[in-house]
């Protein structure tokens, strides 16, 4: 695999692949890394990373803010012969909810943020270990993301975890960041199939076998899979 950039009017946008126009990508979540998610390449064929902007080593973009980030990332994938199939996760989820895709995998995209402790929980332990959060990443969590529902305009899948999000509590690893109303909202919406599978929000990490089984009949459906 080798990066390629592609220098938007937000930046330079940054996916990792085996060719120029991969046909699938990965989006990861906040303050992780596509390397921690490079063994999803042995589930799907062909599979491309995007760095969300100021992660895995990518620059940041001239705003921190979710607009600049669709906006930079967007004209990335214009670049592409074609919309791919998008797997996602968390906050990468919400971002390219908004994105052009033929076809896109969202796990665990939160829309409420007024409960989320577990983030904040999360941010906590990563500040007294000396790790830097961007104050302006933390932000892009104080506004509710149901905004993304009007933006999704092509077939989704949204996979949720079954562990609940409340009470807080002391679990790990943590538990799904989707209340039930967020849950219902994906549900009725017309472009989206929902369900939640055993696991919490890190479920591309510690239920891989589960989303691939939910997922298998989506992809197979839009052409990103071939029959066993």
């Amino acid at each position: 695999m080798r990066n390629y950039v592609v220098e938007t009017r937000e930046g330079r946008s940054v996916f990792t692949a085996d060719t120029p126009s991969p046909n699938v990508l990965l989006f990861h979540g906040f303050k992780r890394r596509a390397d921690q998610l490079i063994s999803w390449r042995e589930r799907i064929p062909g599979l491309g990373f995007v760095h969300l902007p100021g992660h895995s080593g990518a620059p940041d973009f001239s705003e921190t803010t979710l607009a600049a980030w669709v906006r930079g990332l967007g004209e990335m994938i214009a670049v592409l012969p074609r919309p791919p199939l998008i797997l996602a996760e968390s906050l990468g989820a919400i971002v390219a909810m908004a994105l052009p895709y033929r076809a896109l995998i969202a796990v665990e995209p939160p829309l409420s943020v007024r409960q989320l402790w577990p983030l904040h929980r999360t941010i906590r332990q990563a500040r007294a270990r000396g790790t830097e959060i961007d104050p302006a990443l933390e932000r892009m969590f104080e506004a509710p993301f149901h905004w993304a529902l009007d933006r999704i305009q092509a077939p989704t899948l949204v996979l949720a975890g079954l562990e609940p999000l409340l009470p807080e509590r002391d679990v790990s690893p943590e538990p799904s960041l989707l209340t039930d109303e967020d849950f219902a909202a994906y549900a009725r919406h017309p472009f989206v199939e929902a369900h939640r599978i055993a696991g919490g929000h890190t479920l591309l990490d510690h239920n891989p076998e589960g989303v691939m089984a939910t997922s298998r009949a989506f992809m197979l459906r839009h052409g990103y899979l071939s029959s066993p």
